[in-house]
């Protein structure tokens, strides 16, 4: 049994509530530190052509970071608009039920598990 369930298997929709803010304000931090890396405000540009393929190689790997971030933001962003509308537990395909326990697990879920 997971935090996010109620001792019935039901849906503790207080903490999943929670749990999607807190998830999302890390994922929000780190798009932030992720961010000024990328405008070098946290760091000095070296001179050395060697050094400076290094850091742009380094930078593309953090630019897919950043993207993966910023859907992930999305996810969480629309999983808590789904709790407050309160149709978080609604397969967007086929309008059934997202069991709880596939829920629990993978809190941004939108499909259950038949249409996934």
């Amino acid at each position: 049994m997971t935090p996010l369930l109620h001792a019935d298997g039901t849906l503790n929709l207080d903490a999943v509530r929670s749990h999607l803010m807190t998830e999302l304000r890390s994922v929000l931090r780190r798009q932030d530190k992720i961010d000024a890396h990328l405008q070098n405000e946290d760091r000095e540009m070296p001179s050395d052509w060697s050094e400076m393929a290094q850091l742009v190689e380094n930078d593309e790997v953090l630019e897919a970071l950043e993207e993966s971030g910023r859907e992930r933001v999305g996810a969480l962003r629309m999983a808590l608009q789904r709790v407050e509308q309160g149709s978080y537990a609604v397969c967007s395909a086929c309008e059934g039920e997202i069991r709880p326990g596939r829920l629990a697990a993978m809190p941004t879920a939108t499909l259950c598990i038949d249409c996934a």
